[in-house]
């Protein structure tokens, strides 16, 4: 996982044509969610249903975000994340179900109580976003109407992601994961540096 985020680092920023790099982001997604539920342990297959769902709801919210404007504000998917369905890519998908996953079995150790284990879970979701919106806009993950980031964004981002932190907490049943901290760390990690040099 360092050497696909640390290569793929210094093919953007090095890189005189970063698209090269950037078109292999949907293989990274699916590289790490498959690290991520190898290291799963404890009840998988009991909570296989959740993980779907989250990542289905999650593509359908942004399909309705995207044609409605009225969700996250208006904006538009690039080429990035790869192929698209009702101009929203399959990818956004399954980077809920990361996030998510990743975020709630970080801080499950620290935080018991599952409603406070949401709310938490879903401002560090927020803060993460923050740092990749603008690296989004430059490298065209995702564009805002007059380049402008909406409010709403982030509230839209923190209510669902409290309603999905909720709803994985709640299945969780003792299952623990001790390569989700390194995810999320690498994350922060990635796109905060991003954000400093670009």
């Amino acid at each position: 996982m360092i050497l696909i985020y640390v290569t793929g680092f210094i093919g953007i920023v090095a890189s005189k044509n970063p698209i090269e790099f950037l078109s292999l982001t949907p293989l990274n997604l699916g590289i790490s969610a498959i690290l991520l539920f190898i290291n799963h342990q404890k009840g998988f297959l009991n909570q296989v249903f959740i993980f779907i769902l989250i990542g289905f709801l999650g593509y359908f919210i942004e399909v309705l975000g995207v044609n409605t404007d009225v969700i996250f504000g208006e904006y538009a998917y690039g080429k990035t994340l790869g192929w698209k369905v009702f101009e929203t890519p399959l990818m956004i998908g399954v980077n809920w179900i990361l996030l998510t996953y990743a975020t709630v079995y970080s801080l499950e150790k620290y935080i018991q109580t599952k409603w406070i284990l949401a709310l938490f879970s879903s401002f560090v979701l927020v803060t993460l976003d923050f740092l990749i919106e603008p690296i989004a806009i430059t490298y065209d993950f995702w564009t805002w109407t007059n380049g402008q980031i909406p409010i709403q964004n982030y509230v839209a981002w923190y209510v669902i992601g409290v309603v999905f932190c909720f709803a994985l907490a709640q299945f969780k049943k003792g299952s623990f994961n001790t390569f989700a901290p390194f995810l999320l760390l690498i994350q922060f990690l990635f796109f905060g540096i991003l954000n400093f040099v670009s």
